[in-house]
């Protein structure tokens, strides 16, 4: 595992009470935890060859935790405790430090309003293309909208309401207009009011555009924008669309001063990409160095329970739950990925803000 070529590994996973290993050796561990921990941290399996999705993402599907069914294990933190077993049998006075579990919830905005703050062109067109669609549910929204000016997307209090004491980040797209990048013009007052306004509470990131991973020259101006509402340096990221290539990807955001990213999970289905719930330093193979990036992985997102899983609300609460479960297991950090648009209780995502609530209900709950 440590040879400076990066290629394809051979590798037998073998469970031992209910944990899986691999790389086995011959030593005091049956298997070679460090090794094993390497390649799942580094995404090694991401740096070789492989058959992207629909937008050139590493799938979930071609992981080795999914093919051999732990996805839904954070193996790197039960191989860490295995390890300490181990040696508290050889050194009993040895004593480890105690972590305790911890939450962040995140919200990714990428479309901020559906209705307010789009201009008068967008608005009537999208009415028009409604009508001549007959899109009822549609066309009633907007009427809504244009009696009361309250727009679905506004889903702001709500979600303050129901994070209180829970530590929640946002996210914001400021791109250029694209066929993936639909939101409000990075300009428009009422986009920058609300930044400012969740920005006085809240730690707000940047959401580098889908047009960016391809082109590296819009993320310092995407970057800018953000700032200049701010007036301070933006820290924090997330990928849309969760589009990224290892390692180009951290490379662009370690360039304009990003050190903390939350990108790190699957679209397609939930679990510990890395397998692993802690936040971590970023290590590029390429260059064999550990790099000034720390890693956030996620583990559940709004859309893989609806849209990917086709998971119904209360199907979507008890899958929330097992993964918390897990992550309490091994005192880690559990974070959770949502859109403003999810909770608008329209279209697919009726009955989903009841969904948002119980798992926040379940994060604030130390009894689970």
């Amino acid at each position: 595992m440590f040879e400076k070529e990066i290629k394809e590994q051979e590798i037998q996973v073998d469970w031992i009470d209910e944990i899986p290993f691999f790389f086995k050796t011959n030593g005091d561990l049956s298997h070679d935890i460090f090794a094993a921990t390497f390649y799942m941290v580094s995404r090694y399996e991401e740096y070789l060859s492989f058959k992207p999705d629909i937008h050139e993402r590493f799938p979930a599907e071609n992981s080795l935790a999914f093919k051999n069914d732990f996805l839904k294990k954070p193996v790197v933190n039960l191989w860490v405790i295995v390890l300490q077993n181990k040696l508290t049998k050889l050194f009993p006075k040895i004593v480890f430090p105690v972590k305790n579990t911890n939450f962040i919830n995140t919200l990714d905005i990428d479309v901020a309003y559906s209705y307010k703050s789009k201009g008068l062109v967008r608005f009537w067109g999208g009415f028009a293309k409604a009508i001549f669609s007959r899109n009822k549910e549609e066309i009633k929204q907007r009427k809504t909208f244009l009696m009361s000016q309250k727009d679905p997307f506004d889903a702001y209090d709500f979600i303050s309401d129901c994070s209180k004491n829970i530590k929640t980040h946002y996210f914001f797209l400021l791109g250029n207009r694209g066929a993936y990048d639909t939101n409000i013009h990075h300009a428009k007052k009422g986009l920058k009011k609300l930044i400012l306004r969740l920005a006085r509470e809240h730690e707000v990131g940047i959401h580098p555009s889908y047009q960016s991973n391809k082109n590296s020259d819009l993320l310092p101006v995407e970057i800018k924008r953000l700032e200049k509402v701010l007036e301070k340096k933006v820290t924090i990221s997330r990928q849309h669309f969760l589009k990224m290539s290892f390692p180009s990807t951290y490379e662009s955001l370690i360039n304009q001063g990003i050190t903390n990213d939350y990108t790190l999970g699957f679209a397609s289905q939930v679990g510990f990409r890395a397998g692993i719930c802690n936040v971590y330093p970023f290590y590029n193979l390429h260059r064999e160095q550990q790099r000034p990036l720390w890693l956030v992985p996620f583990q559940v997102m709004d859309g893989t329970l609806n849209q990917y899983l086709e998971l119904e609300p209360e199907q979507a609460i008890k899958e929330v739950k097992d993964l918390i479960v897990e992550v309490k297991k091994v005192n880690g950090l559990f974070v959770s990925l949502w859109h403003n648009s999810s909770l608008s209780e329209t279209g697919i995502w009726k009955n989903w803000q009841k969904v948002y609530k119980e798992v926040v209900g379940l994060m604030k709950n130390s009894e689970l």
